[in-house]
């Protein structure tokens, strides 16, 4: 019998909340538009950063002197020194440098590690630097016994895939999830707002009170449409993030696909991410809803509950420990980076899922208690 109520409470909702088409396309456009936006602005940011350092690594002291001398004033940004690869690659490695210029017999080496460069220009810079050192390098008469050919440009990156892979979700997944997240619970808000707080301020919650169902299998019924729908907006958002992604930065694209086909239990851990993020944006304002008797009173309350959110997702980039791999929402940026490194560990994604379910069941016990209190 139980059952039954909570089946018929929920069609009841649904019929509610029923949306035109137009509607409908308007609750997913907005999480679609946000994500493709944010993927675009920060496309072009990591485009415009023309801050770096590079260092060029010539054969003798002799050379570095006369060569720095003369292009030192043209590249401000470049540092002339005395080295040999090894040496080179190392400072690369560990990110002393954004690049290296290595002349190496007849050779010119632009080093880098794609992982750790964060200016697009300074590629572009080393490359102009390269042909300058072409140049000269050619016409120096002390140069003529080590340089008979002419020399050869190559750029080489240092960064394997994975790392090229990492760095990208280390820099997009927490912005991404949060822009993501905030769409999610904006959806959350307005339905809370339209179903649960929309009842008192309608007037239509005194009706409630006579209807068979108990009030909280009414609630139920109508937490758990909004869940659906959250959970929904945000399925669009995250396939607008992979789109972004596939225009954007189509390598990036290119390795999540290799690596989902190679390893199909990304999709079903993404899902439990979105899933787990949907527990607590769903509890957090079926709360706020259920504590208010008008819409305007709520909305205060859900500045606050957008901003939880908005902190959860971006705790990351502040916290680098384990344990956030175990908190809500925020493991969202760590799950995804660790997968990224073929080490997918399961028992914090399922330990985080808990306490979200965890959290959402306490919230709705307490919806209930502040739902029905309004009837006293």
């Amino acid at each position: 019998m139980g059952k039954r109520h909570i089946r018929h409470v929920m069609r009841s909702e649904w019929r509610k909340t029923k949306k035109t088409p137009a509607q409908l396309l308007m609750m997913l456009i907005v999480p679609v538009v946000s994500v493709l936006f944010l993927s675009w602005c920060m496309c072009y940011v990591r485009v415009m950063v023309d801050k770096y350092h590079a260092s060029v690594y010539l054969p003798d002291e002799k050379t570095t002197e006369e060569i720095g001398g003369y292009l030192g004033e043209y590249y401000p940004y470049f540092s002339f020194v005395t080295g040999t690869v090894e040496e080179a690659e190392e400072r690369v490695h560990e990110g002393k440098t954004d690049c290296a210029l290595v002349v190496d017999n007849t050779t010119v080496r632009i080093l880098y590690d794609s992982s750790i460069l964060t200016s697009t220009i300074a590629l572009k810079d080393a490359n102009d630097c390269a042909n300058d050192l072409v140049y000269l390098l050619e016409g120096k008469d002390y140069l003529e016994g080590a340089y008979e050919l002419y020399p050869e440009t190559k750029t080489i990156d240092l960064s394997t895939d994975e790392q090229k892979l990492v760095n990208y979700f280390d820099q997009m997944s927490g912005l991404i999830g949060m822009i993501l997240f905030l769409m999610m619970a904006s959806n959350a808000m307005t339905l809370a707002a339209k179903t649960i707080t929309g009842e008192k301020e309608r007037q239509t919650f005194d009706s409630l009170v006579l209807c068979p169902s108990p009030l909280r299998k009414i609630l139920l019924g109508k937490e758990l449409v909004m869940m659906i729908e959250v959970f929904v907006s945000g399925l669009a958002g995250l396939a607008a993030a992979v789109a972004g992604m596939a225009v954007w930065y189509p390598d990036e694209f290119s390795m999540v696909r290799k690596a989902v086909a190679n390893d199909p239990v990304w999709i079903p851990v993404v899902l439990t991410l979105l899933l787990t993020v949907t527990l607590v944006i769903t509890g957090i304002f079926s709360i706020i809803g259920s504590a208010f008797a008008t819409a305007k009173k709520a909305s205060l309350f859900s500045s606050a509950g957008m901003v939880f959110i908005s902190v959860g997702a971006i705790l990351p980039n502040f916290i680098d420990k384990d344990i956030v791999r175990y908190i809500p929402v925020a493991n969202w940026t760590p799950v995804i980076k660790h997968m990224a490194k073929n080490q997918i560990d399961i028992l914090p994604l399922l330990t985080a899922f808990l306490v979200s379910a965890i959290v959402a069941g306490i919230c709705m016990i307490l919806s209930c208690g502040l739902w029905e209190r309004t009837s006293e």
